[in-house]
């Protein structure tokens, strides 16, 4: 519907200005992720199911269609050091989540809007709660009175149980949660990375590897 598309029109124009105070770079990625970037960041290891591939007819590395915006981020950042980094990526994404899509709140296609953060730990973590405390903020006076909510659903961990139970306990991805009708609904979220991606695109802040987080 053309409402649909107003409203969809005006988040992208809403979001970037919204977190301007927030970030200091804006990236504008491409629809497709190398093979190599969801390896070393552990999306094929660990989610393997959700990915969609492109036809590859040569030797090539097979290219995938992003399944998730900040993933784009790490790359650049590959073996640099940094005192801070932020930036807001608008991507097109495409997930398969074993096929089971439920529209309008669970699309095979869609648009992920994330800003993204790198630092030390402890500016890493002022910053994420600064922005949870806008969102909720923010939702409210929407008229999306929700919670944030600790994720049952892995982001980056994997997927088996013991991963599963350490991104509760310690509260590594957190979604807000608000209700239609009896169902409920998750419009965001906060994802904690801790050390996981500078890990293993080799981040580091000073000496140390580097904190990230995202909002989704």
């Amino acid at each position: 519907p053309q409402e649909w598309i107003s409203l969809f029109q005006a988040w992208l124009l809403f979001l970037p200005n919204f977190f301007k105070d927030h970030y200091d770079k804006r990236i504008h990625p491409r629809l497709l992720i190398s093979g190599k970037t969801l390896e070393k960041a552990k999306y094929l290891a660990h989610f393997p199911q959700n990915v969609f591939a492109t036809a590859n007819q040569s030797n090539l590395l097979p290219q995938f269609i992003t399944p998730a915006a900040c993933l784009h981020v790490y790359p650049r950042l590959e073996d640099k050091k940094i005192n801070h980094f932020s930036a807001f990526i608008t991507a097109h994404c495409a997930r398969f989540e074993d096929g089971k899509w439920k529209h309008p709140y669970r699309l095979q296609d869609f648009h992920m809007a994330e800003l993204v953060v790198l630092g030390n730990e402890k500016t890493v973590n002022k910053k994420k709660h600064d922005i949870q405390v806008l969102l909720e903020k923010t939702f409210t006076e929407f008229g999306f009175k929700g919670n944030f909510e600790n994720a049952t659903d892995a982001f980056f961990l994997g997927q088996d149980n013991g991963a599963k139970v350490m991104q509760q306990l310690k509260k590594l991805k957190q979604e807000y949660v608000v209700k239609d009708g009896k169902q409920s609904i998750a419009i965001a979220s906060i994802n904690s990375h801790e050390e996981f991606f500078s890990k293993h695109f080799n981040i580091k802040n000073k000496s140390n590897l580097a904190h990230s987080f995202c909002t989704a």
